[in-house]
């Protein structure tokens, strides 16, 4: 007689009793040991126990079978030889083996602060550098709105006068009826203001 002890994910073991002949184990049901886990083929590999020994082979799975790390096609096992069917960990054990464990072990959960303590803060520099100003931008900058600004002004003043000269033209237009101010203008501008004579009295 000889045992299987399958180690689980969940820290759980599950012991298999080897008689003599041919167990086959695979992800399909009629397989003597099934395993459903998806690196399990569904005929995985098979073990042949004899008078001469235990012997295992693959089945050409897909995820291979290996004993001890290396993987094999056909090999001869020994007591205590880790096999490896896909992800499924096992060991061989010629005998009864050790008992199954049925309970998974306890995982200590990771250490949890009290509600009472805020969180550690990561100390992180938020000042930033000031930006580099480029000198020759800055004069360029500088000339440019000097030359601009004169240029403004004459601009705003000329703007002025022809409004303040249109205004002009429309309340004379108004007044006279159609009357043309610049004719008008010029019509006064041309005429003599009239002399005035002052005389002394006798007597005064």
């Amino acid at each position: 007689m000889a045992t299987l002890v399958f180690y689980l994910e969940d820290g759980t073991t599950l012991n298999h009793t080897l008689d003599e002949g041919s167990t086959s184990i695979g992800r399909h049901p009629d397989s003597v040991v099934v395993l459903e886990f998806p690196s399990v083929s569904g005929h995985h590999a098979s073990i042949e126990l004899t008078e001469a020994g235990c012997f295992i082979a693959d089945l050409k799975s897909s995820n291979g079978t290996r004993v001890n790390g290396v993987e094999i096609e056909e090999a001869e096992l020994k007591d205590g030889d880790r096999i490896a069917f896909g992800d499924v960990q096992a060991v061989y054990h010629v005998g009864e083996g050790p008992p199954p464990i049925t309970v998974p072990e306890f995982v200590p959960s990771p250490e949890v602060l009290p509600h009472d303590v805020p969180p550690p803060v990561l100390k992180t520099n938020y000042r930033q550098p000031p930006p580099k100003r480029n000198p020759a931008v800055r004069r360029a900058a500088s000339y440019d709105s000097g030359g601009g600004g004169c240029g403004t002004m004459i601009l705003v003043i000329g703007l002025f006068l022809v409004a303040f000269l249109a205004g002009l033209y429309m309340r004379h237009h108004q007044e006279t009826n159609g009357g043309n101010f610049f004719e008008d203008l010029a019509d006064k501008l041309g005429t003599k203001l009239p002399k005035i004579k002052i005389e002394k009295k006798a007597g005064e």
